[in-house]
């Protein structure tokens, strides 16, 4: 009622047509400032309630711990935010030292033995090792999660009974939690793994290519990932014992 009074007034006081124009402006922005003072935007008010991100310390000082949740009640993944998981992960200088060093287990071992063998052969092996690294990270981390709306990252009990963290390590890799909330089969992890098995056939040697050798890849890659999550789940634990024993052998 305010606002439809004002101007009416104004312009019968004000005869002059600049002057109505100047008092009807003044008397709309006084009124804009009396209904934000009245209603605040709430905009401003969802962003005071938005809980902080997690940090995520290295576990032993040296391994990433980026995909690792130790919240009770984690807030969901943007699309952009599962990009860049993928992108801190893959890039981390770990995941690199890691690969080097599988690069060269496999050489002493022969594995992917098409690449043969010396500085070339290493070359290779690291080469494809860093690929299955990327391209493993983009489908798990990103691409899949993104479309079916699944989160990549392991949920950590921390705490609690022996059985019930053990399990929560072992049926990570089939089963996952959903942006939405709740459980769901981990189909984001089995056909990331399953495509960057696939893709692995186009740089992988002639003897390691086909569909047998892929899907065999794809099944030792399960016991490997509860081998990851058990340490994801123990590892700060562990981490914790040894820090207080070397504590205490210094007092």
């Amino acid at each position: 009622m305010r606002m439809k009074f004002c101007p009416l007034a104004l312009l019968i006081l004000f005869p002059s047509d600049v002057r109505a124009q100047e008092a009807v402006s003044i008397c709309l922005e006084q009124a804009q400032k009396a209904t934000l003072a009245e209603h605040p935007r709430p905009v401003q008010q969802a962003a005071k309630s938005l809980p902080a991100r997690e940090n995520h310390p290295r576990l032993f000082w040296i391994i990433p711990t980026f995909t690792v949740s130790n919240s009770s009640s984690p807030i969901s993944l943007t699309s952009g935010e599962k990009f860049r998981l993928f992108i801190r992960n893959t890039a981390d200088p770990f995941t690199v030292t890691y690969t080097a060093f599988g690069a060269g287990i496999q050489q002493a071992n022969n594995g992917l033995s098409g690449y043969g063998q010396g500085a070339a052969g290493y070359g290779k092996r690291l080469a494809a090792g860093l690929a299955d690294e990327t391209s493993v990270g983009f489908f798990q981390a990103y691409l899949f999660p993104s479309v079916l709306h699944q989160d990549p990252r392991y949920f950590r009990k921390g705490s609690g009974p022996l059985k019930e963290r053990l399990m929560n390590a072992i049926i990570r890799p089939i089963v996952t939690r959903k942006d939405s909330g709740g459980r769901t089969f981990d189909w984001s992890g089995l056909l990331g793994v399953t495509a960057s098995s696939s893709l692995s056939n186009v740089y992988y040697p002639a003897a390691d290519r086909g569909i047998e050798p892929t899907f065999k890849r794809v099944a030792t890659s399960i016991p490997f990932s509860v081998i990851d999550h058990l340490i994801d789940e123990f590892g700060p634990n562990l981490e914790k014992k040894v820090s207080t024993k070397k504590i205490d052998s210094h007092l």
